[in-house]
């Protein structure tokens, strides 16, 4: 109401025109505020156009009015928890809600969050809304397909059935290819399908099925993409040579992942350390403690020296050649004696030098 059309006096409007101006700067002050004023919708509106959610502290009547609470939920979607029963079984005001706050979905009605378009609107300003769907939209196969068409990760909030859906699966996975996860088992024995899946991440790999894991023509193209996905290729592929020197010549860390037998592969291992030296610490035990192939390993990167055996890196003439080729390796040397003190004034020579990249 006007306050002037109340006939108050003019101590009385400075009294509530200081009112006015304090809900104008914060309106959480209405909570304070007398009975009169919570119940007078010019003021209430103060309040609200400077804190939304200040509507909770309207009195009935005024809370009451669709067109200030629409202006509430407008600027703060989540104010639809302070609004009446009424309101949050409105479909437009919690629209509203949504639009501005899809998180906002969890204060409408049971039967709001059964409509499917409200959710889906939901999830589109943020896809973690559909967390407080119905369940029963959980089993709908035309709102999961839309659902994960917004966002890949409502493929976890589908029923087990439509986990087995192709087409679902197939939206999904290109925007992820790791909602293979979620698949049924028969769809991660669906080549095409995995195959696009492998083509968009090699991630994709590990929720193939044995069969296609086994499968070198997929095993290659995730290869192509980073060794690392070597560790998803079966074990009668990760004991091939040709396709493991593919994986570390990538990576060298696929060595990790390389059969017992490869990682004893001289030649393959070298090459791994020529990818990263950090290869070294997946050679085979025998390798490390092997002092020519370790001197080799150290010729490629004075660091490697770091995953040789302890007796190597005790070794005075091994840790010379590693401090050698960078100084810095002389933090890996085990030797505590003479040699130690001789390494470390080689270490203080060449720590001159510009460090290997």
């Amino acid at each position: 109401e006007d306050v002037e059309d109340a006939g108050l006096g003019d101590d009385e409007l400075l009294d509530l025109e200081t009112l006015r101006g304090i809900l104008q700067k914060d309106g959480t002050a209405l909570r304070g505020m007398p009975p009169s004023i919570r119940s007078d919708h010019a003021m209430v509106g103060e309040a609200v156009a400077q804190t939304p959610w200040a509507i909770e502290f309207a009195a009935p009547g005024v809370a009451a009015d669709r067109e200030l609470a629409l202006g509430a939920v407008r600027r703060d979607g989540l104010v639809l928890q302070h609004l009446l029963e009424e309101f949050q079984d409105d479909g437009e005001l919690c629209n509203e809600a949504v639009l501005q706050n899809g998180l906002a979905l969890q204060y409408a009605s049971p039967r709001l969050r059964s409509d499917g378009d409200l959710i889906l609107e939901a999830m589109r300003q943020n896809w973690r809304a559909i967390e407080f769907a119905s369940e029963e939209l959980f089993n709908d196969g035309t709102f999961i397909h839309e659902a994960v068409t917004i966002s890949w990760r409502a493929l976890g909030y589908a029923s087990e059935d439509l986990c087995g859906e192709r087409d679902i699966i197939l939206v999904a996975a290109r925007q992820n290819p790791t909602a293979l996860a979620h698949a049924q088992r028969h769809l991660c024995a669906d080549r095409a399908l995995v195959a696009e899946a492998v083509g968009a991440s090699w991630q994709a790999l590990q929720y193939a099925s044995k069969s296609l894991r086994d499968d070198r023509g997929l095993v290659e193209a995730a290869l192509r993409q980073s060794g690392l996905a070597l560790q998803s290729a079966s074990e009668v592929l990760r004991g091939d040579r040709a396709l493991v020197l593919e994986a570390v010549r990538g990576n060298g860390m696929a060595l990790e992942f390389a059969s017992d037998d490869l990682r004893g592969d001289r030649a393959l291992v070298l090459d791994a350390i020529r990818s990263d030296r950090n290869a070294l610490q997946f050679a085979s035990e025998a390798l490390r403690g092997d002092a020519p192939f370790v001197l080799e390993a150290i010729a490629i990167n004075g660091l490697a020296v770091e995953h040789a055996s302890e007796e190597l890196r005790g070794s005075l003439d091994v840790m010379r050649e590693a401090v050698r080729m960078d100084w810095r390796a002389v933090e890996y040397a085990t030797t505590c004696d003479q040699g130690g003190f001789l390494l470390e004034r080689l270490a203080l020579r060449t720590s001159c030098m510009p460090a290997p990249t």
